[in-house]
């Protein structure tokens, strides 16, 4: 019957895509396989609701196939069972009763045969027509059409691709083609000894859970046992290159890296995290052995013996502890053949620019460059922008402290609102001033004025998924420090799906209007030389600056500059109904159902 009503959907689908004016136009095969798909998901979500506004069990998920089918079925079966009962003598004993409406169930009735016939010639026409526009579509997309593989991430990428859930993209394209060559390098320099590999293949999410040595930490607290460690499978080189992808924001280098952690073997033994947790969690168990004679070294061998791959997003260093430790650190992991999948929104030659001591950095970046293939993921196409954008959680009006604080108390849905606090790293606490439920309210000032870092905002991300922030201020040389913890802020939240509320003094983009890169300064001043706060390594500089090019509000700032532009858009992705949805999936579920109705009156 599902087959069957796919069918029927599927006829207007075509129908309307072989006319001029279909789907304005587009004659495409995947604007077909999308508007089938949106419209098979819409009649379902219809479906569900208006079942569940009848029913009182409405809080069940939606059935995998309309209801009105379902129905017509149970109507027909009903029908059956009346007709034969009322066939049945009345006075018959219950035995003799059931033996005869047996023996009934089993003559055939020519109307019931015919529409079975039919159903059967349906479902196997809406089935062949199915497999019919996979074909198309493959054969008209020359990189569809030339994908041999049968296993990994490329695989995944057609999947998607068939599905209309992914859009054409030549870089996108050439992108998974490097992503796959790694992939399969690893499958021959691995394959050989499956049995000796550990590991599970673990996202970020799954990898939270608890490790079988006992201890305790975060989801590295797995790499380094107390006790003995189990002799390590990834000595010595593994002759596999592993992959920069490096572009602008919102061009798909997380979902590609994220295929490649989804179709990864265990034996791959690979491990997905975001670089803010990877640091914070080395930097905990460098105080842990700080007995060692070499703590470096002990953290890096704990890693590589249980770790092949490692795939880190938002490769971005700021931090001058990070920066000096960087090159021992993966110096000692490549040594051991770790490979390094990593994304990141600037050329390593670009990483750590202008910050304390660099010339210390230099070396990793020329490591970083022999051990990976640096990728430029540019692309013109910001896919997050695309997404609907949903106004209800970002307050910009006069009045946009008093209804954040009213939507707030909404989310919190009447339990008490009050102090709590959250577990930090390194034993520390993050007080929450006004918490209830799981959404929590701080100011701009209690969060991003004060000293805190990604430590306190993965905390905080972990205890409760929905934050308001209040006074968002317009960024400028009085308020860099604090510019510089809410990009920290946003990463972490966005990396956690956390549904994220806030006042602002400006939408996104205006937030960071005085936020410049030393191009950006060079261009507006006319290519003017330099003031005296110019700086030939490019990186921190004071506010000002360059003549004629602004006020003393403005920073000259590469590393805020090239962050701004990634903070910008997840702002605004973290607004749209795409993003609430994730949310939901991961924190809230029974949201799901209330958002698909929602969606389907509209």
């Amino acid at each position: 019957m599902r087959a069957l009503g796919a069918a029927r959907r599927l006829q207007p689908c075509l129908q309307s895509c072989l006319r001029p004016s279909g789907l304005g136009g587009c004659t495409e095969p995947e604007a077909v396989v999308r508007h089938y798909i949106a419209s098979t998901a819409l009649q379902d979500c219809s479906s569900s609701s208006s079942s569940s506004s009848s029913n009182p069990a409405a809080s069940l998920p939606p059935t995998p196939w309309p209801v009105s089918h379902r129905a017509l079925h149970s109507a027909g079966a009903r029908q059956s069972a009346a007709a034969l009962a009322e066939a049945a003598p009345q006075q018959q004993e219950p035995d003799q009763q059931q033996q005869q409406q047996q023996q009934q169930e089993t003559i055939p009735d020519p109307a019931a045969s015919a529409t079975l016939d039919a159903a059967s010639a349906a479902s196997s026409s809406a089935a062949t027509a199915l497999s019919g526009m996979a074909a198309m579509l493959s054969s008209v997309d020359p990189f569809l059409a030339g994908i041999e593989a049968r296993e990994g991430p490329v695989v995944e990428y057609k999947e998607q691709r068939l599905k209309g859930l992914y859009r054409r993209d030549e870089r996108q394209e050439l992108t998974i083609t490097r992503i796959q060559r790694v992939y399969d390098e690893l499958k021959q320099a691995k394959g050989g000894d499956r049995s000796l590999r550990r590991g599970r293949g673990l996202t970020l999410v799954d990898a939270s859970s608890p490790s079988d040595d006992g201890g305790g930490g975060g989801w590295l607290s797995g790499w380094f046992g107390g006790g003995g460690r189990a002799e390590s499978s990834a000595t010595g080189s593994t002759g596999v290159k592993g992959l920069y992808m490096y572009g602008g924001v919102g061009v798909g280098k997380t979902m590609l890296m994220d295929l490649l952690a989804k179709t990864a073997p265990p034996y791959f033994q690979l491990e997905r995290t975001h670089f803010h947790d990877f640091m914070i969690e080395v930097h905990t168990r460098l105080r842990h052995h700080a007995h060692q004679a070499d703590p470096l070294a002990h953290v890096a061998d704990g890693i590589a013996d249980r770790v092949s791959v490692l795939c880190l997003d938002e490769f971005f260093v700021t931090d001058v502890a990070d920066a000096m430790i960087l090159h021992r650190l993966f110096g000692r992991l490549w040594d051991r053949g770790l490979v390094l999948v990593a994304t990141s929104n600037r050329h390593p030659d670009a990483l750590y620019e202008g910050g304390l001591q660099r010339t210390l950095f230099l070396p990793f970046i020329q490591r970083l460059k022999d051990h990976c293939e640096v990728h430029d993921m540019d692309s013109r196409t910001d896919y997050r922008k695309l997404a609907s954008h949903h106004r209800g959680l970002y307050f910009v009006t006069p009045s946009r402290e008093e209804d954040l604080y009213e939507r707030f108390l909404e989310l919190v849905n009447g339990r008490p609102v009050g102090r709590d606090h959250a577990e930090v790293a390194m034993g520390r606490k993050l007080e929450m001033p006004r918490s209830g439920g799981c959404a929590t309210m701080f100011t701009f000032d209690e969060l991003c004025s004060r000293p805190l870092g990604a430590a306190d905002y993965i905390a905080l991300a972990n205890a409760k998924h929905t934050l308001a922030l209040s006074g968002v201020p317009v960024f400028t040389a009085n308020n860099r420090t604090a510019a510089y913890r809410f990009v920290t802020l946003v990463d972490v939240l966005y990396e956690h799906r956390v549904r994220f509320l806030c006042s602002a003094e400006a939408m996104p983009f205006e937030l960071f209007e005085h936020i410049r890169t030393q191009q950006e300064a060079r261009a507006a001043a006319g290519g003017a030389a330099t003031g005296g706060g110019g700086n030939s390594s490019g990186g921190r500089h004071s506010a000002g600056g360059f003549g004629g090019a602004g006020s003393s509000l403005e920073v000259v700032d590469d590393n805020l500059g090239f962050a701004k532009d990634r903070t910008i858009s997840r702002l605004t992705e973290m607004q749209s109904e795409e993003y609430l949805r994730a949310h939901a999936k991961a924190h809230a579920p029974e949201l799901l159902l209330a958002m698909a109705e929602r969606k389907a009156r509209q």
